[in-house]
């Protein structure tokens, strides 16, 4: 999709995740088209905006949250009056209900597997209640799997007429480019104490309990991967951290590979592609998710990807591009490991077609298109 060079350029409020990554590089992005960009209650994202992106936004904060309902109108009349065109929700939450109330602003919602999964991520009836009241009254929703997207409509109830669209927390592929990283990904793996020649298994997720990275390292001890290279887990600096990753290198002690572990730091976003180069695999253990951004760039840069056989996936992670693993199969993941380990020739083919995958259908300026279009759809049916 080809954006139309005379586009207005629009105020668009973010309302999410205070410390999610896709916050940053979405508000950098309609930041780099022109359009103004507010972000609610987040000062690390605007921080992250402005520094490690080095575009322009402004900071909103919500004005006495303590009212609760009371204050929500006081919320609405400080968008009118910064001239607000159009909210994007992310990671939906109760208190995003002010913008469902008359007078507020359109808004888009984009869903993310926490936000509807009450089987891992148990929820109470009303906060059912009003995330589904959230979605009724969007003027379009978007999710990054079709499954999640499904869920979403019917969510939003059989009254809801909203456009709504698959929309990928897609990668810019020159950035995550293989051959621009090879100087960078070098020093990345001097930094973490590799070796030359070291295979590197890259888990790029959290390390929170249910990413279940404990699982990731019992397959790696029980592989043939330790007597080639090691494991990398990566931190993102989020709360509770260092107490998971001292149990995990207490686990990995306790399976005798606690020297094959790494963890590398949390970095900015454009030092990302270097950490993600270095890998020869990438893991991912979730068993309740979307279409991570991570699994994209990872396909970018031509690191074959394991991951937990999803629902959520089809479409992205296929025979062809990655290796799927049934949810907990210890011994599944093993052979996975031991597979990609032992043959090159089946990490390059799986790589190299990964990557042309992700260039036709999940580069990252056609998927701010998307959403770029669905706020002009949302401003108009005003």
């Amino acid at each position: 999709m080809q954006r139309d060079a005379t586009e207005r350029h629009r105020t668009v409020l973010l309302d999410g995740d205070p410390r999610a990554p896709q916050q940053a590089r979405l508000g950098a992005a309609l930041a780099a088209r022109g359009h103004r960009v507010i972000v609610l209650d987040a000062p690390e994202i605007v921080r992250q905006i402005e520094d490690e992106f080095g575009q322009r936004c402004e900071a909103l904060e919500r004005p006495l949250s303590g009212l609760g309902p009371a204050g929500w109108p006081m919320l609405v009349a400080a968008a009118r009056w910064r001239g607000v065109d159009v909210v994007h929700l992310n990671y939906l939450e109760p208190r995003q209900r002010p913008w469902t109330l008359p007078g507020a602003p359109p808004y888009v919602a984009t869903v993310w597997g926490s936000d509807l999964n009450t089987v891992d991520f148990p929820r109470t009836p009303t906060f059912i209640a009003q995330i589904d009241r959230i979605l009724a009254g969007a003027a379009a929703i978007t999710a990054d799997s079709s499954p999640l997207l499904a869920m979403a409509r019917q969510r939003a109830g059989p009254e809801a007429s909203e456009p709504s669209e698959l929309v990928f927390w897609g990668v810019d592929t020159e950035a995550f480019d293989p051959a621009g990283q090879v100087e960078a990904s070098e020093a990345m793996r001097h930094d973490l104490g590799i070796d030359e020649g070291e295979l590197v298994l890259l888990a790029p997720r959290q390390i929170a309990p249910h990413y279940h990275a404990d699982r990731v390292i019992e397959a790696f001890a029980q592989s043939t991967w330790p007597a080639q290279g090691v494991l990398v887990l990566k931190l993102h600096g989020k709360e509770g951290e260092q107490a998971a990753r001292r149990q995990l290198q207490t686990l990995a002690d306790g399976l005798g590979v606690g020297p094959r572990l790494r963890f590398a730091p949390r970095c900015p976003y454009d030092s990302l592609p270097a950490v993600y180069a270095m890998a020869d695999v990438g893991i991912s253990a979730l068993e309740a998710d979307g279409v991570p951004s991570t699994f994209l760039e990872l396909m970018a840069l031509e690191v074959p990807v394991v991951a937990t056989e999803l629902p959520s996936y089809r479409g992205v992670l296929e025979p062809d591009r990655a290796m799927l693993v049934p949810a907990g199969d210890l011994a599944t993941m093993t052979a996975a490991f031991d597979r990609l380990c032992q043959d090159a020739p089946w990490r390059a083919s799986l790589a190299t077609r990964a990557r042309e995958w992700v260039v036709a259908h999940a580069d990252w300026k056609g998927c701010v298109d998307r959403w770029e279009a669905l706020y002009e759809q949302a401003i108009g049916a005003v």
